[in-house]
């Protein structure tokens, strides 16, 4: 039978390995790479949100529910950036179901997303 980890065997746990001298040490080795790849990272979010914006003030998406949209945009770019062909296909197809689905988005609309996503990412 397995023994199920409580909150609290986590926490002794992380409290017995946390020092915070070899912690704050890695996290200075690391600073430059770290930051190098959150700026791509981010130029690479804001270049999406850019491509989606003009679609979404076209449909007259507001609020919450652009963010949504965004969230399925960045979804897919997350994964047909890793993917290509049938996979990327395969992919494209199951997220949009599921936020479809899920989050009664229009498909339509992830439609038009999935084209300027995949044409800026790659062909799939």
């Amino acid at each position: 039978m397995p023994l199920y980890r409580t909150g609290i065997d986590m926490f002794r746990k992380y409290s017995a390995k946390y020092n915070g001298d070899v912690v704050g040490t890695r996290f200075n080795e690391v600073k430059d790479v770290a930051l190098e790849r959150a700026q791509s990272g981010l130029i690479t979010v804001d270049t999406i949100r850019e491509l989606v914006k003009p679609i979404l003030e076209e449909a007259g998406i507001t609020g919450g529910a652009k963010g949504t949209y965004f969230a399925f945009a960045l979804k897919l770019a997350k994964h047909v950036l890793r993917n290509k062909g049938e996979s990327a296909k395969k992919i494209a197809t199951g997220l949009k179901a599921y936020f479809v689905n899920t989050y009664d988005l229009d498909p339509d609309i992830l439609d038009k997303i999935v084209n300027v996503i995949v044409g800026w990412a790659g062909i799939y």
